[in-house]
């Protein structure tokens, strides 16, 4: 944000008696994090608003880029740490490395002053955070400013009827599926002391009593949750009755230049390229890219490997792979034969709007969850990174390629996926929280929507 230029631009506003409509949205993660927020971002500054982004300085470029307003959130040497940290993919140990990171509160204290600020400006104002805006969480408890909590995958809202694929391995999804509502209460035993510590500090400073349970609830804003995937996707959880269904919101950042031009030569061709990713903060991920290698050369594919670190890509390239750091998935994809990735709902829901079967290799966090989901939507399949050897790799590839029944399932869906339509409900919803006060701890959630 520009606090002079805000401030000048609200004088403007009063004395002329226009109005002004504000939106803060913090992007906390990665790109799969961030870009979701850039797409309702664009979306809400073609209708007239003016628009911040909040997220770490790495992504200063991408949002500038959109057209959007910027506001650092940490720091780019504290982003690549945690990214570096090879406990941030184990099944296990991955959510609690994001939690427990030293420079956590620090964080979630800048979110909250961030908002506080924002809240006390004038004109309509909304403010929208995924669940890891802590902060902004803390900030309407105590300001009451409208927030919007967006969910971009399923996993984040709990269901005993249809429960989620946990990371932690066949021992908790059987006790998940056989008594979901003690599970659900172990889990929250082993969270609530990783949450607690960095959470009620901040609390305790606006006199709010200590919470138990955060993620049975607490993290959902009361006036309005986002779920940025559609109602097809898989058996649904029990919503809240705040939140709304709004489908994947997409974003492409287009660069200028001719630097990618080689890889557009290389995508052509009778048979077309597999395509590797494993998301834009891996960077643990060579072994697996040296299988992928293998495994297309044995078939007679070429093989494009999207990552940013050069590092993890086998040195020297065979001659039929191709690394390119990024590249736009929407020109990508389309294509491409097979895609092959982590897991993540951003690059799934690209996949899927590209019509091309997938091959999806989860780490941690909700990428098993969504890997369920491709196979149970028939459009692609699942590997366990344990059992991803050359030999089940090049199988899994050549159904894939081969298969019809997996392609044509593949093209249908991608007829459903409708982003610009995702991105209109996202702003309808938007517009509609914002200048509403929050119903804050005082009010049941959804009271001030029933």
């Amino acid at each position: 944000m520009e606090p002079v230029k805000e401030r000048a631009a609200e004088e403007l506003a009063r004395i002329f008696g226009t109005s002004m409509r504000h939106a803060l949205l913090f992007g906390v993660g990665s790109v799969g994090d961030v870009f979701p927020l850039i797409a309702m971002g664009r979306g809400l500054h073609a209708r007239g608003w003016r628009v911040t982004v909040c997220a770490n300085p790495v992504f200063e470029s991408f949002v500038h880029r959109a057209g959007l307003l910027f506001r650092g959130l940490g720091t780019v040497e504290n982003y690549e740490r945690i990214t570096r940290n090879p406990d941030l993919w184990h099944p296990r140990k991955g959510t609690k490395t994001i939690f427990v990171d030293g420079q956590a509160q620090d964080l979630i204290r800048q979110q909250r002053e961030v908002t506080r600020e924002f809240s006390k400006g004038l004109g309509d104002r909304v403010v929208a955070a995924s669940p890891l805006g802590i902060g902004a969480r803390i900030a309407q408890e105590e300001l009451g400013v409208p927030l919007v909590t967006l969910h971009l995958a399923p996993i984040f809202l709990r269901c005993r009827r249809h429960p989620p694929k946990l990371p932690e391995g066949w021992l908790a999804n059987t006790m998940l599926r056989l008594a979901p509502r003690l599970t659900y209460k172990l889990v929250d035993r082993i969270t609530d002391p990783w949450i607690g510590p960095i959470v009620e500090p901040l609390r305790s400073e606006i006199g709010r009593p200590p919470v138990k349970r955060y993620l049975e609830g607490w993290w959902n804003s009361p006036d309005r949750v986002l779920l940025c995937f559609p109602e097809w996707f898989g058996p649904m959880p029990e919503r809240p009755g705040q939140a709304r269904h709004i489908g994947f919101l997409q974003h492409d950042d287009w660069q200028q230049g001719h630097e990618l031009d080689p890889l557009w030569e290389f995508m052509t061709g009778e048979a077309p390229p597999v395509v590797a990713t494993f998301g834009s903060a891996m960077c643990h991920a060579r072994w697996l890219f040296e299988r992928l290698a293998d495994a297309t050369g044995y078939l007679g594919r070429r093989l494009v490997i999207l990552s940013k670190n050069a590092d993890q890509v086998p040195h020297p390239l065979p001659a039929h792979v191709r690394r390119v750091p990024w590249a736009p998935m929407g020109e990508l994809l389309p294509k491409a034969s097979v895609l092959i990735h982590h897991g993540g709902v951003g690059t799934l829901a690209r996949a899927l709007a590209a019509g091309v079967p997938q091959l999806v290799i989860p780490f941690a966090h909700d990428q098993h969850d969504n890997a369920r989901r491709v196979d149970w939507l028939g459009c692609g399949m699942e590997v366990a990174p344990r059992w991803a050897s050359r030999r089940r790799l090049t199988r899994c590839l050549a159904s894939l390629t081969e298969n019809p029944v997996i392609r044509q399932k593949a093209g249908t869906l991608s007829r459903w996926v409708q982003p610009h339509q995702a991105v209109a409900k996202a702003c309808d919803w938007m517009e509609d929280t914002a200048g509403r006060r929050s119903v804050g701890q005082s009010g049941a959630p959804g009271a001030a929507y029933a």
